[in-house]
């Protein structure tokens, strides 16, 4: 079986070295904790609770990662289902329950995840994210959305407006015209069939795009 390597993020020191230890006794593992420029298969993250500030610890070890995305293995208690589509987004390939899954199972996950995308081997779970991941690349990504359906820059207008900024601010901030803006914002409550931009906002705050 050949040599997987795994760069482990956790949010605590404790869970972290326990992973490394135990991953790294399995012969066909290598582990260690993520740092910029080291090559890796895998990316295992170990979270009590997945938060806003979990993933944007991600965000920025997949945006330093030399080979680009790595594939992302989450051991979680807590998976808020505003932050799944942020996490496929950012690799998410495989979620274990932290409360009932095993190093055994962990291992699994990470040699799956290395190994690529499976077909009717896969679990529900995975098979679902394989899924959404799908529609992503084939049908978002090409017209320059996410999997919110939003584009970075209507990202960027309803993140300033979820800030409490009027048109006017955003417009100064973006160096848009306040026309541009309330197109922006326009276009999305019509695409997405919303009530308002306060209702934009909540759907891209409850996505996790925000």
């Amino acid at each position: 079986m050949k040599t997987v390597t795994v760069a482990v993020l956790a949010n605590d020191p404790v869970t972290g070295e326990g992973a490394v230890w135990w991953l790294s006794a399995c012969k066909e593992i290598t582990a260690s904790y993520w740092r910029w420029g080291q090559p890796a298969d895998v990316l295992l993250v170990l979270a009590a609770e997945v938060t806003a500030d979990t993933l944007a610890r991600v965000e920025r070890v997949q945006h330093e990662t030399p080979d680009g995305v790595l594939p992302m293995v989450l051991v979680a208690a807590d998976f808020p289902e505003q932050h799944i589509l942020r996490a496929i987004d950012l690799g998410l390939v495989s979620y274990l329950n932290r409360q009932e899954a095993g190093f055994d199972d962990i291992r699994r996950a990470v040699h799956e995840a290395a190994a690529g995308p499976r077909d009717e081997s896969a679990g529900v779970q995975q098979s679902l994210i394989a899924h959404i991941r799908a529609i992503r690349d084939t049908a978002l990504a090409p017209a320059g959305l996410n999997l919110a359906g939003l584009s970075d820059r209507e990202v960027e207008v309803l993140r300033f407006l979820a800030d409490g900024l009027s048109t006017k601010q955003i417009s100064a901030k973006l160096s848009y015209s306040e026309r541009t803006v309330k197109s922006v914002v326009h276009g999305v409550v019509t695409r997405l069939n919303l009530r308002n931009r306060t209702h934009a906002v909540v759907h891209a705050l409850r996505t996790g795009v925000i």
